[in-house]
């Protein structure tokens, strides 16, 4: 079985066993702002924690290679078509917002600059956001 197909089963009979956990009150769910969270007495609630933690580790180990598999077949086939070399350039450009400071990269100036304007008006609507929520 793949690796991906695991870790999704693990992550849903984990799940799942949370919810018949939570219908036999073994447990207690809520919300805390938009963050989920389980309360319970019982030793027997850490198996569907672990079966979920498991399940994302396998998910995580399963994208390299996924990657790699998919990376063997496209090189498989660019050795067929040796002759035939055709040089594509790629660009990329964007930003991570950690908190509010933003973190750009790119290789291409053009994408850079989109990068810091969409950077800046992202930080402009979170500061409305903020000071209208202050305001008395």
């Amino acid at each position: 079985m793949n690796i991906r197909y695991t870790g999704i089963l693990l992550i849903l009979s984990g799940a799942l066993i949370l919810i018949v956990m939570a219908f036999d009150r073994l447990v207690k769910a809520g919300l805390f702002l938009f963050i989920p969270f389980i309360l319970s007495s019982s030793p027997l609630a850490i198996i569907p924690f672990m079966l979920i933690f498991f399940g994302m580790i396998l998910l995580f180990i399963s994208i390299p290679e996924e990657l790699n598999k998919k990376y063997r077949e496209t090189n498989e086939q660019d050795q067929d078509y040796d002759s035939e070399k055709t040089h594509k350039e790629s660009h990329m450009g964007g930003f991570l917002m950690i908190g509010p400071i933003p973190i750009i990269f790119g290789n291409d100036k053009r994408l850079i600059y989109i990068s810091i304007l969409a950077a800046i008006i992202l930080i402009a609507i979170y500061l409305l956001i903020i000071f209208h929520l202050l305001e008395p």
